[in-house]
């Protein structure tokens, strides 16, 4: 027993996931392209708020959204929720807003929680 340890459904669940994944080059694609599609709308959103001094990082589909001023990436996870969106925060300090969505996310469904995710930003600014 242990908290780090894991359980038996979850391996056999992600050695399956893995088998799949591996299975040929689709999901790769899939998720390249998103992680490319996210990646391509996130300068965008800063740029607008470049007084609020935000910064993104990320690679493949884990992004992450960093404000300068304390309790913001809080209050627009707080925004989002209400606008439908599930995000949380990370960083020393929950000064990130982390953008981690399924690897099956489709190109709609990206479009649109960018579209949401901006939305909570312009709203806390």
């Amino acid at each position: 027993n242990g908290t780090f340890r894991g359980n038996n459904p979850a391996f056999v669940t992600a050695t399956a996931a893995l088998h799949m994944y591996w299975r040929d080059d689709q999901l790769e694609k899939h998720t390249r392209a998103r992680g490319e599609q996210v990646g391509q709308a996130l300068p965008a959103l800063c740029d607008e708020n470049r007084a609020g001094r935000a910064r993104y990082r990320g690679r493949g589909l884990v992004w992450g959204l960093e404000f300068s001023r304390a309790g913001r990436a809080a209050e627009i996870c707080r925004r989002a929720f209400g606008l439908g969106l599930l995000l949380e925060t990370s960083g020393t300090r929950g000064e990130v807003v982390k953008l981690l969505p399924p690897l099956t996310v489709s190109a709609d469904e990206t479009d649109e929680a960018l579209r949401t995710l901006a939305r909570a930003v312009r709203d806390t600014a």
